[in-house]
Parts: C-alpha cells; sequence; structure tokens
C-alpha cells in the first residue's frame, strides 16, 4: 500500500524535486501540499507549488497556505541560492506583496497522512502535535536557522524524525532532450542545484521514505522518458 504524504513546503528548487518525487514514486501518494514562506515569500511558494504540480500533471493534489512569516512576526530572511524565484527562473519572481489568492489556510492533520516538513516548521506551531516522519530542520539547517523558535517550539511538542538529506548529484547523467514536461522540469532543476554546489536535499528525504538507498537513482529512474 502506497503511503500517503503531506508535504509542508516553501518550494525552492530542491522542494520541487520533492513533489515530483512524491508523486511519481509508486510507492507514495500525494495527498496534499502546504506552501509556506521560507526559501521564498509565501506568496512565491504558492506559485510556484502550482507551477510543479501543474507541470507534473498533479493538478488534483490539494493545496493549502502555510506560515508567511516567522513566528515573531519578523519576514523570513531572503535566500537567493534558488534564484530569483526559487526555481532557478523557470517561473520569474513575482512581487513580495502579492496576495495569496485562492488556497485556504494550512488544515495539518497528522494523522490522515504521515507529514514531511520541508520548510521553515512555523506552520506546524498552530497544529496539533503529531508526528513529522522526515524533516530538513535539525539545528545548523536552512530551515531551523529561518525560524529557529518555531523549530525548538515544535520539537518540544512533536515526534521528530530528521531525515537523511544527502545525495551527491555528480553522477546524474540523465538528459532530458526532447522528452516530457517532466523530464525537462527535472533535469533544469538538478542542473540548478549541481551548478551551486548542491546535492537532491529535501527531495532525498522524501526518495528514502520509499524505502530505497540511492535517491538519485530512483529519481532518474521515476522521470526516465
Amino acid at each position: 500500500m502506497a503511503r500517503r504524504l503531506h508535504l509542508v513546503v516553501d518550494t525552492g528548487a530542491d522542494d520541487a524535486l520533492a513533489i515530483v518525487g512524491a508523486w511519481l514514486h509508486p510507492d507514495l501518494e500525494l495527498a496534499e501540499v502546504t506552501a509556506a514562506g521560507g526559501n521564498v515569500t509565501l506568496a512565491q511558494a504558492v506559485v510556484n507549488t502550482r507551477y510543479v504540480l501543474h507541470s507534473i500533471g498533479a493538478t488534483s493534489v490539494e493545496v493549502s497556505v502555510g506560515a508567511a512569516h516567522r513566528c515573531d512576526g519578523r519576514p523570513f530572511r531572503r535566500r537567493s541560492v534558488h534564484g530569483p524565484d526559487g526555481l532557478g527562473g523557470l517561473v520569474g519572481p513575482i512581487s513580495s506583496q502579492a496576495p495569496v489568492p485562492w488556497p485556504p489556510p494550512a488544515s495539518v492533520d497528522a494523522s490522515s497522512a504521515m507529514l514531511v516538513c520541508l520548510a521553515p516548521m512555523t506552520t506546524l506551531l498552530d497544529v496539533d502535535p503529531g508526528t513529522v516522519v522526515a524533516t530538513y530542520a535539525r539545528p545548523g539547517q536552512a530551515n531551523h536557522a529561518m525560524d529557529t523558535a518555531a523549530a525548538d517550539g515544535v520539537r518540544a511538542r512533536w515526534l521528530v524524525r530528521d531525515a537523511d538529506t544527502s545525495a551527491d548529484l555528480s553522477s546524474w547523467v540523465f538528459d532530458a532532450g526532447q522528452g516530457s514536461a517532466v523530464t525537462r522540469l527535472v533535469d533544469h532543476l538538478v542542473h540548478h542545484q549541481r551548478k551551486r554546489g548542491a546535492g537532491l536535499g529535501d527531495a532525498a528525504a522524501v526518495l528514502r521514505l520509499a524505502g530505497g538507498t540511492d535517491p538519485v537513482r530512483q529519481l532518474a529512474e521515476l522521470v526516465r522518458p
């Protein structure tokens, strides 16, 4: 039986790859996505998340809205590592004041699906405690540093299982060529990650939930034309 996932993402390149992996892997079922501020503004995260879901044909996946700013009310620190829009230029940056249109507020339920938090933990502060099965918010990591108080507050109340996000992309030899929209999207995002000297990051956390030991090979097999 496929493992149902609820992803909380601040959709930069590695979060986008995590969404793709969760949607395509036969042993995972992407039940819902909550877009939150972090790598990018909340408005940009919603746009990026919708773009990725549309590109991979996952328009049936429900999107909700998470935290727009840190728990102390301050904006998340701007991060440029994923380009001006978070997706290496695929969507383009939108105004930081842009309204977030249609998705409802976050309704994170850790009992109906496995909760995977790949964003700052701010969104989980006002949610009934449960279990986060994978996170990239250990002390010293970016998602922890972006809202330390929120991360520490969630860790004090929740059962948090930190995931192994290491996955070296130096062996990636996949060539999307004239492949599908999915293969071209993944190839763009992977090359962006390689260009900035990073691995699969959040995507590795999701793919390892399916039981694999080589996330890079898993991803290549999932998107191979």
